[in-house]
């Protein structure tokens, strides 16, 4: 189908008829340059085009035509130890990827095609590792308000965790970050990237392309790390584009798309009889859920959520993970039963030493024997929860915990 440019009004262009919705598409300048985008809306006999990068030097009459392949790209193995944008253009220097092309459509997987998480995937920080243990092909949440060491834990689960392959989605973080991401690149890992200054039709592509790739690795075989950063930036870049397109706005000024969108990224991520994708997102998130309707959604999308304190990444304790907020639901699937009671014993510890701080504080002494046993191991439990840059084997991990809740538990919370 073909049309022409009939109005430009940035972020987006209008195009001419004979259309549809949810098309791929490309126009071309008057310098030959392609530039493709994506079909969102329909008005007034116009399409409305989210364009996958500047309208520089695009004019009104210029020639639009809808492409299958407008967007298609190698996904899988050729992608490994490279980084492009989400219209597959290298950022790392070198050569564009070879491979066969395929559109770069994240479609999540079937109910029935769905296995449960039954294996744990060790991520090398013992926080995650020992109180919450997550499974492979679980989707996970990392919440928390900018400067809680979110970057920190990142780094430091990309470097740790024991899967085949990582794939790493920049959506409107800063340049300095993502170069950062890109100068240590390693050979297990895609990154794709979409800069804040790029246009949010970009910026939601980049994020369709992440998940296309691990999928597309899935299904290889590999057990995939998918790594969003951040979840909270893909959604809002899917509402600056339906805003443009006049949807009606819900909850918190959101149109209904957006949160369409996060479900049907969110349920790609999973475990197959071929191999599995576990997600992990950040969710940037400065207050109560309940003002937030994305982070609610989020949490209420995912199996489980690492809640980040910016009281201890003050205190210069990473990785910065309030364990006592944090949750997953996948933990009494995957690990033993006694990993599993040694992890309450610790969480209850914490919370423990949290709720008696002020107390403390004042000069009160306690006195319950829990508290007092808490006390004693208040030094272990902060080098337990506490990390260098170093990962922890599982093994390693395993053991202090459970030597921990030894030391702590007296029965009474079996």
């Amino acid at each position: 189908m073909r049309g022409h440019l009939v109005e430009v009004a940035l972020p987006f262009a209008r195009v001419g008829d004979g259309v549809r919705i949810g098309e791929d598409a490309h126009a071309v300048d008057g310098g030959g340059r392609r530039l493709a985008g994506r079909i969102t809306s329909m008005q007034d006999g116009r399409a409305l085009v989210a364009p996958f990068g500047t309208l520089d030097g695009i004019a009104i009459g210029a020639h639009v035509a809808t492409d299958r392949h407008a967007l298609a790209i190698p996904l899988g193995t050729p992608l490994l130890g490279r980084a492009i944008d989400g219209a597959g253009v290298p950022l790392d220097g070198g050569p564009p990827p070879r491979g066969r092309l395929v559109p770069a459509v994240a479609v999540p997987p079937a109910v029935g095609a769905r296995l449960p998480c039954s294996v744990p995937l060790w991520t090398g920080v013992r926080a995650l590792d020992g109180p919450l243990a997550f499974g492979r092909g679980a989707r996970i949440g990392v919440f928390g308000s900018p400067g809680a060491g979110k970057s920190t834990l990142l780094d430091a689960v990309v470097r740790g965790a024991q899967v085949d392959a990582v794939v790493v989605a920049l959506v409107g973080e800063r340049g300095r970050e993502a170069e950062r991401w890109i100068a240590a690149l390693g050979s297990r890992t895609s990154i794709v990237c979409a800069t804040a200054d790029r246009p949010p039709g970009e910026r939601v592509r980049a994020a369709e392309v992440a998940f296309a790739q691990a999928a597309a690795l899935r299904a290889r075989g590999l057990d995939v790390l998918l790594v969003v950063d951040s979840l909270a930036r893909v959604c809002g870049a899917a509402r600056e584009i339906a805003l443009g397109a006049r949807e009606p706005v819900g909850r918190g000024g959101h149109p209904a798309s957006v949160f369409a969108l996060l479900g049907r990224l969110v349920e790609v991520a999973g475990a197959l009889r071929s191999g599995s994708v576990t997600l992990i997102a950040t969710v940037l998130s400065d207050g109560p859920d309940e003002h937030d309707p994305v982070a609610e959604a989020a949490r209420a999308a995912l199996d489980g959520h690492v809640a980040l304190s910016q009281r201890l990444a003050r205190a210069g304790h990473f990785p910065a993970i309030d364990v006592v907020r944090s949750a997953s639901r996948t933990l009494a699937d995957v690990v033993s039963p006694e990993h599993r009671h040694a992890a309450g014993v610790m969480r209850a510890a914490v919370a423990a030493l949290d709720e008696s701080r002020e107390a403390r504080a004042l000069g009160l002494v306690p006195t319950e024997p829990f508290l007092v046993r808490c006390l004693a191991q208040e030094r272990a439990l902060e080098r337990f929860l506490r990390q260098g840059p170093g990962p922890s084997s599982p093994q390693g991990t395993l053991t202090e915990l459970l030597r921990l809740a030894d030391t702590l538990d007296d029965g009474r919370l079996r």
